[in-house]
């Protein structure tokens, strides 16, 4: 039997971070510490999540994308000023704090440009995903896209083609060098 899959507008943000931190934990694997920590004063995280390479500052946007940025970005504010604090409350065998910290953000949409812009803004590792909430209110499914990853802190490995790919600005197409490889190869036949 097929279910056809209809999108549906829930108001109910509480809500739809629940069904975000079902998703984190069950399709990302991430352990879910916190929800709605620190305020709207001085920033607040949606969900506090971690695994054991990053902990996850996740904000879920349901309305206006700019309020979901300002609010990602005074979270994470709120996450390094405190981080002593969380210390004192959570255990290590909860969340290791000394993991570098990664900002997430779910959105039913983002502008074209939104990965380079935060590429280039910010100092802090970003990962955008694109949510829609599908099926009735009373039975939600939800599906994830993962539309940008910035990972700054990491050492880039060394590559082969970088000299092309700033030529070419194949950075900006994601190609990874066995994909530019192979695309040599088949050229030169």
């Amino acid at each position: 039997m097929m279910r056809l899959l209809k999108p549906v507008n829930m108001a109910d943000s509480a809500r739809i971070i629940r069904i975000c931190a079902q998703w984190l934990k069950e399709g990302l694997g991430l352990k879910i510490v916190e929800y709605r920590i620190g305020n709207a004063f001085t920033g607040s995280i949606d969900i506090l999540a971690a695994n054991t390479e990053n902990v996850y500052l996740v904000t879920i946007n349901n309305d206006r994308l700019s309020d979901a940025l300002l609010c990602a970005l005074t979270g994470y504010r709120w996450y390094l000023e405190n981080r002593d604090f969380l210390a004192r409350i959570y255990q290590t065998h909860e969340i290791d704090l000394s993991l570098p910290p990664l900002l997430m953000i779910l959105s039913p949409s983002f502008p074209s440009e939104i990965g380079s812009i935060l590429k280039l803004g910010l100092k802090a590792d970003v990962r955008l995903f694109k949510y829609l909430i599908l099926g009735s209110e009373e039975d939600p499914d939800i599906y994830v896209e993962e539309l940008f990853t910035s990972r700054l802190h990491e050492d880039a490995p060394a590559t082969g083609f970088s000299d092309l790919k700033k030529e070419l600005r194949i950075e900006e197409a994601d190609l990874t060098d066995e994909e530019i490889g192979e695309f040599l190869t088949a050229m030169r036949v």
